[in-house]
C-alpha cells in the first residue's frame, strides 16, 4: 500500500510522471499537485496540473509558470520570474490534505532555480518519493542511478513505477523482472492507457496494484 503522502519524481522528462500521478489520485482520492511547470504559454494553465485537475476534481494551478520550455530556473531567469523554496512550500501548504501527491519537474536533479532543486523540495516536504520510469532500453541505468540518488539524499523511496508508453524494443519484456531483482523496493508495471478521463485514469491504477498485489502474495504465499 503507498503512503498517504506521496512526491513524484522520474528518472527523465516525458517519462510519464503525470499520467502516473494522475491514475494514483484518480484511483485513492488523494489531491494532486503540479506546483511549478515552464514551457506553459501565456493566461493558460499547465497541461500538467489540468490532468491532474481532472483526475482529483480541483481546479487546475501551480504556484509559478513560466513560457520558455526550459529547465525552471534557466526559464525564470529569462524571464526575471525567479522562484522560492518558500514560496512553493506555502503554496503546497495551503493546499494540504490527508492524501496528497505532489508531482516535481523533470528527473531528480532539476534545478528550480540556482539556490535549489527537485531534491531539496521533495526534502523539505519529506515525503516518501515514487519513481517513475519509462519501459525502453535503458531504464535500468535511469532507475538503479535515480533511486540510488533519492535514497543517498536521505529520503525514502515508497517504490517505482515502470510506465509502459508504447514503441517497441528488445529490452521491454525483461525490464520489470529486472528491475525487481536489481532494487530493494516496490517495482509496479503501468499499462498503457487508452484515454485519460477520470475513470480511465483511476482503471490504470487500480489494474496496476492488483497485479502487483497478486504477484506478491504469489511470490510469498504466507503474508
Amino acid at each position: 500500500m503507498l503512503p498517504p503522502k506521496l512526491f513524484v519524481t522520474g528518472t527523465d522528462t516525458e517519462v510519464g510522471k503525470t499520467v502516473v500521478t494522475a491514475s494514483i489520485a484518480a484511483a485513492t482520492g488523494a489531491v494532486a499537485l503540479k506546483p511549478i511547470a515552464s514551457g506553459v504559454a501565456p493566461g493558460t494553465v499547465s497541461e500538467d496540473a489540468a490532468l491532474l485537475a481532472v483526475a482529483c476534481g480541483g481546479v487546475a494551478a501551480c504556484a509559478r509558470t513560466w513560457v520558455d520550455p526550459v529547465s525552471p530556473h534557466r526559464a525564470a531567469e529569462r524571464n526575471g520570474d525567479p522562484v522560492s523554496l518558500q514560496l512553493i512550500l506555502d503554496w503546497i501548504e495551503a493546499r494540504s490534505d490527508p492524501r496528497m501527491l505532489v508531482e516535481g519537474v523533470g528527473g531528480w536533479r532539476v534545478p528550480i532555480s540556482w539556490e535549489f532543486g527537485v531534491p531539496e523540495l521533495a526534502a523539505a516536504l519529506g515525503f516518501p518519493l515514487l519513481v517513475v520510469s519509462a519501459n525502453r532500453l535503458g531504464v535500468l541505468n535511469h532507475t538503479l542511478l535515480t533511486v540510488d540518488a533519492v535514497q543517498a539524499c536521505g529520503l525514502e523511496v515508497a517504490g517505482v513505477v515502470l510506465n509502459n508508453l508504447g514503441g517497441q524494443d528488445a529490452s521491454q519484456a525483461s525490464n520489470l523482472e529486472d528491475l525487481r531483482r536489481l532494487l530493494d523496493v516496490p517495482v509496479w508495471d503501468f499499462p498503457k492507457l487508452n484515454g485519460l478521463s477520470r475513470p480511465e485514469l483511476a482503471a490504470g491504477w487500480e489494474e496496476a496494484d492488483r497485479v502487483f498485489r497478486g504477484n506478491k502474495q504469489r511470490s510469498d504465499p504466507h503474508r
